[in-house]
C-alpha cells in the first residue's frame, strides 16, 4: 500500500511542477511577484540573508524550483525504495543503485520540464535551471537513501545478533 502512496505523491509533485511550468511567463511572474510582495509585507524578507534579498523576487523564484525539486527527489527516492527496484546488497550497492535510479528520474524530469517551457509563451528553456533543480533534488535523494541505508544496516545487524 505504501509503495502506491509514494508513487502517487511523486506523480503529484511532477504534476504540480508541470502545471506551474505550463503557465505563460507573464502569469507565472505575476504569481511569484504577489507571493514575494506578501512575504515582504509580513517582514519575513528581512530574515533572508543579504545575498538573497538583493533581488528578492528573482531569488524567490529560484528557491521555489529548489523546494519543488527537493520534494521530487524525496518522493522519487521513496518510490524507488518502496518498490524495491534494486536488490539489497550487504556492501551498500543497493544504496548507490537506488540513489542513481532516483537521481536519474529527477534529472530526466528536470530536462523534460525545461523542454516543456520552451513551448510555453514567455518562458524559456534554460540549462542553468536544470542545475538549480539539481540543488533541490540531489539533497532530497541523498537524505532518503541515507536514511534507507542506515535503517537497512540496523535491521541486518539485529538479524545477525539474534
Amino acid at each position: 500500500m505504501k509503495k502506491w502512496l509514494f508513487l502517487l505523491l511523486m506523480t503529484g509533485v511532477m504534476a504540480a511542477i508541470f502545471l506551474l511550468s505550463a503557465q505563460p511567463g507573464a502569469q507565472s511572474y505575476q504569481l511569484s511577484a504577489q507571493f514575494a510582495q506578501q512575504i515582504q509585507q509580513e517582514s519575513l524578507a528581512s530574515a533572508a540573508p543579504g545575498w538573497f534579498s538583493a533581488d528578492f523576487h528573482a531569488n524567490l523564484r529560484k528557491w521555489a524550483h529548489v523546494c519543488l525539486y527537493f520534494l521530487l527527489g524525496v518522493t522519487a527516492a521513496l518510490t524507488v525504495c518502496a518498490f524495491r527496484l534494486v536488490r539489497t546488497h550487504p556492501d551498500g550497492l543497493a544504496f548507490l543503485q537506488g540513489g542513481a535510479l532516483a537521481l536519474g528520474t529527477c534529472l530526466l524530469y528536470a530536462i523534460s520540464d525545461e523542454l516543456h517551457q520552451h513551448f510555453v509563451p514567455g518562458r524559456a528553456c534554460l540549462p542553468t535551471d536544470i542545475l538549480v533543480d539539481a540543488i533541490g533534488f540531489v539533497p532530497g535523494v541523498l537524505l532518503v537513501c541515507g536514511v534507507w541505508y542506515f535503517l537497512r544496516r540496523r535491521v541486518s545487524h539485529r538479524e545477525l545478533s539474534h
